[in-house]
């Protein structure tokens, strides 16, 4: 045991070298802007999971919940003088009370009733920050956010930038592992596999599903707050529909009910997506199909490969994959089924 931790730990410590060493491996700027995008989006990504995939609560207000936090911390900040690293927390608090709203229909409705409702609501929340013009200036958007400053030194550039989200992101995988291995996480796995059961059992069902919308949503608003202080201006523009399906999709991708999922989700689609620039117009439809083949073959995401036996190759798991999709007999199946008598 002491030995397999061991491994674990200098695993671990290898990851964060390499990610430390990271924006050093290139000096384009553009390289680096992908790389703290893609901080972003895992940061959204694992908020998604611990609300969907843990506790099978649909969350499609990710981008407004994201646009929340964003908004708080820039106009902290540029009205009220609160100094930049302490608006960051209190972005992530606010996304959150405001993500308990967005969870309280989950006490009345499930499954896609819930999803629709959250999109209902992340339309209010899109609409108030694009129609307030005196809070928010409506779509002119807020210019001239104030940079993210620790100890006199401000993080202007994208690869300073970069350590300040590696730090933020590991904190907050740390904390939902923890939230997943505890008593609150093993509430979410039993509401998520079978509500009734669970709510039998003695567990608060309804307490529990508010709080992971709030944890949801805390972690959009993590996400917010930072991306606010690194582009210096935002607008409604900037938090979409467009950014709700990219989450759902890399969540999906990467697997539910895996944080590690949510990493490899968000940094395939992110790469997926830069690559297939250089096919210009018919880059969306190869991303389209490409995401449609992962889903497809990988129904459990990317992360399920790890999980899959190595004594089977691929290419019988492929045959196997397209024989149930033709309708044809799994191989299970013509294993175990009698010879017809002839």
């Amino acid at each position: 045991m002491n030995r397999i931790n061991s491994r674990k730990g200098l695993w671990r410590a290898a990851v964060v070298i390499a990610l430390a060493g990271l924006p050093w491996a290139t000096s384009d700027p553009y390289k680096l802007h992908i790389l703290n995008m893609m901080g972003f989006y895992v940061i959204l990504t694992v908020g998604l999971n611990l609300a969907m995939g843990f506790c099978g609560q649909f969350n499609l207000a990710m981008a407004p919940l994201f646009g929340i936090g964003a908004y708080t911390s820039a106009l902290l900040a540029l009205r009220a003088g609160v100094p930049v690293w302490l608006c960051v927390p209190i972005a992530g608090l606010a996304a959150a009370v405001l993500g308990a709203v967005v969870g309280l229909p989950s006490l009345k409705v499930r499954s896609h009733y819930l999803a629709i409702v959250t999109i209902g609501l992340g339309t209010v929340i899109d609409s108030v920050l694009a129609n307030w013009t005196s809070l928010t200036n409506g779509a002119i958007g807020l210019t001239g956010i104030p940079a993210l400053t620790l100890f006199g030194y401000a993080f202007r550039s994208d690869r300073s930038y970069y350590y300040v989200l590696l730090v933020v992101l590991l904190a907050l995988f740390a904390m939902a592992q923890t939230i997943v291995r505890s008593p609150v996480g093993r509430a979410f796995v039993a509401i998520r596999d079978d509500y009734l059961a669970a709510r039998a059992s003695g567990i608060n069902t309804g307490q529990y599903q508010v709080v992971a919308f709030a944890l949801s949503a805390f972690f959009a608003g993590i996400a917010g707050s930072l991306y606010a202080h690194l582009a210096s201006y935002i607008s409604p523009d900037s938090f979409q529909w467009d950014q709700t399906l990219m989450v759902l999709a890399m969540a999906l991708i990467g697997g539910l009910g895996d944080l590690y999922g949510s990493v490899l989700g968000a940094v395939v689609l992110t790469l997926l997506g830069q690559y297939l620039q250089a096919f210009d117009q018919y880059q969306w439809v190869l991303y389209g199909f490409m995401v449609l083949l992962l889903v497809i073959f990988l129904p459990g995401g990317v992360v399920s490969l790890r999980r899959r036996s190595v004594r089977k190759p691929w290419f019988r798991r492929f045959a196997g994959r397209i024989r149930r999709l033709t309708g044809g007999r799994s191989a299970g199946h013509d294993r175990y089924a009698p010879e017809e008598e002839g």
